[in-house]
């Protein structure tokens, strides 16, 4: 029988009510063990707390790999402090163990009433493909290498953190659209530093939850405002936004 493990790392900077919110609903729907690392001590699963560090992208990688290596199980499941998932999404297992596997089925909240006022509490979907980390379920051992290899990225080069979060999710690379023009662009320019190795190495897939999950977009994202076009207040299953924080 097929185990996971679910990875929930938190700089403890998510405004109530949704950081206890979410920890509620991800304890009542898990099957799964979780492991939690956080900067301030959470009663989530085995909760592993490193104290109070800026956060970062050299950071969230340092916490994701101490989680990981404290879990037993073959495959993780990433869960985010300001993410709602489904039972249909922490039930997914990767068909194969060499790809990284992003649900693309995930809804948009805006819950910002000081600068969205007019938008707060709604619900939209993002434009263009996106792959969230916060979506991601893999093989442990692949995510675990895959992690080691941007923290040697950012262990051997100047201003690294920039270059791994461009980098961006294992088997996806924001630089590749740069990197494809800049190779058919006629010019002379050198193109190997945009395409690190280890890139080659990833590969990764999508799938989509019949019902979305829900990433809350709240002014205190690391990833910053992130929303859609066409906004609804309610959605199937999940209702309006501001009963689940009841």
């Amino acid at each position: 029988m097929k185990d996971k493990t679910i990875i929930f790392c938190t700089e403890n900077l998510c405004p109530e009510p949704i950081f206890s919110a979410v920890i509620r609903d991800l304890k009542k729907k898990s099957p799964w063990p979780i492991v939690s690392v956080s900067h301030k001590p959470i009663e989530l699963g085995t909760n592993i707390c490193i104290g109070d560090h800026q956060r970062s992208w050299a950071m969230l990688y340092k916490q994701l790999l101490l989680a990981c290596r404290a879990a037993t199980t073959e495959y993780i499941g990433i869960a985010e402090h300001d993410c709602f998932y489904t039972e249909e999404h922490l039930g997914f297992f990767p068909p194969v163990d060499d790809k990284f596997y992003y649900n693309e089925n995930v809804w948009l909240v805006c819950w910002d009433k000081e600068k969205r006022p007019n938008k707060h509490g709604t619900f939209s979907k993002y434009g263009i493909q996106r792959l969230a980390l916060s979506q991601m379920v893999c093989n442990r051992k692949l995510y675990v290498e895959a992690l080691e290899r941007r923290l040697d990225l950012i262990r051997q080069y100047k201003n690294a953190t920039k270059k791994v979060a461009n980098i961006s999710e294992p088997g996806y690379s924001r630089i590749i659209k740069k990197l494809v023009k800049r190779a058919h662009s006629g010019t002379s320019a050198y193109i190997k530093h945009l395409l690190p190795d280890f890139i080659e190495l990833e590969r990764y897939e999508i799938f989509n939850n019949e019902i979305p999950n829900l990433d809350v977009r709240h002014g205190k994202n690391f990833t910053g405002a992130r929303y859609g076009r066409k906004y609804l207040w309610e959605v199937p299953y999940w209702g309006r936004f501001e009963s689940l924080l009841q």
